[in-house]
This record gives C-alpha cells, structure tokens and sequence, in this order.
C-alpha cells in the first residue's frame, strides 16, 4: 500500500484536474483549523464529490472500494467492533476473509495509526477497504444504534440496573453472555428467540382463527 501524506493527497488531486490549487490551500487552512481529515474537508467544502475522492483513492492505493448499499453484515462480523470505535475510525467491518482477516471499511486507510487502533481493538489483522464516508455513517446509524453502544465487556450502571426487568429468564440470558464465547452465546440465544417468535406467531394466528369461528 502506498503512503499518502494530507500534502501529496492535494497535490495528487491538483494533478488529476480534480481540485486546483487555490482549493487545496484553503483545504489544508481548513483542515488544520478543524482538525478533520484532509479528504473529509474537501468533501465538507463541496471542492470534490467523495465518490469521486473513494475511486480516486482506490487507483491510487490499489485498495479496493466498496458500495455499502446493499452490503448484508453477519451480527458475528458487526460485533468485531462497537459504535464508538466505529464512529471514532470512521470505519464499519464488512467480512472475515479465507485468511481471517477482517475486511473493515474505512474513509482513510492511509492513517496508520487508525489501522493500528483498529488492529489492537478487533485483535484481528485488518484489511482496509475504501467507502464514502456518508454510506460509512448510515451503516453505523443502521447497525450500531445508540441505545445499543455493546462495548468488549458487559457492564451495567446503577442506573440501567434499575430498569433492568425483574425476570430469572433476563438474567440467565446475561449469565450466558458472561460465560464462554460471546460469540457462539449470542448466536445461541438469537437462535432461541427466532423459535420463539415463529411458536408466538403460530399462536397468534390460531386465537386469530378462533375469533372468526
């Protein structure tokens, strides 16, 4: 993969006709007004489209992009990774592949130290693939809603705890997930109520039957 400094970024642009230079001048005082990523900013101030920006940064890093549009993610694969790094990257896991390398869509794959935060945070090897960043954060809006923010561990607050139901069923379902491997236990349980909804459905439509009799 090739390094891209926020600098040769521009310059590369500058050269493809695709911004000029009085553009990336303002870019970099913006960016380093704002702190965002230099991409970021030129998509923020509508100097170029960040579709074009994700095609142009796949030629050139030979990274491949992706459209997440119609992309179907594994639950499995979605809890490699929890909203907040998710949102903190820029960056949503789409696919473990045959080398079991994590296959993460990121807006900047040129930022080493957020491969490597999300390398030490998956404990996965990470392979980065390239995405808009408006489809990044409608896929983190869609997968990770904020009432839902599941961290590596689970930890309930005084508070949440109070409004926890007073239900043995509840939390045996919590002493499940505390127990063995997370993700073989909330694949278990997910299964357990898929049963349980198409045997509440089946009864719902018999009641249903009998009224009209």
């Amino acid at each position: 993969m090739m390094p891209m400094h926020k600098q040769n970024l521009g310059e590369m642009l500058v050269a493809a006709n695709l911004i000029d230079s009085v553009q990336m001048q303002i870019g970099l005082a913006e960016q380093r007004r704002t702190g965002r990523r230099f991409g970021s900013t030129l998509v923020d101030l509508n100097f170029i489209d960040e579709n074009v920006l994700a095609a142009f940064l796949s030629k050139q890093m030979d990274v491949p992009c992706i459209s997440l549009l119609h992309i179907d993610v594994p639950k499995k694969v979605m809890r490699k990774m929890n909203r907040k790094l998710a949102i903190d990257c820029h960056a949503i896991p789409v696919r473990v592949d045959d080398s079991d390398r994590l296959e993460v869509a990121m807006v900047d794959p040129t930022d080493v130290e957020l491969l490597d935060k999300l390398e030490k945070a998956t404990a996965m090897t990470v392979s980065p693939l390239i995405a808009p960043e408006s489809s990044i954060m409608a896929m983190i809006e869609k997968f990770y809603p904020v009432d839902e923010d599941f961290e590596d561990t689970i930890s309930i607050s005084p508070r949440a705890a109070r409004n926890m139901p007073n239900d043995p069923v509840f939390w045996d379902l919590i002493a499940e997930l505390d127990s063995g491997d997370l993700d073989e236990r909330l694949t278990a349980i997910e299964q357990r109520l898929d049963r349980v909804w198409v045997l509440l459905e089946r009864v719902l439509r018999t009641l249903e039957l009998r009224e009209r009799v």
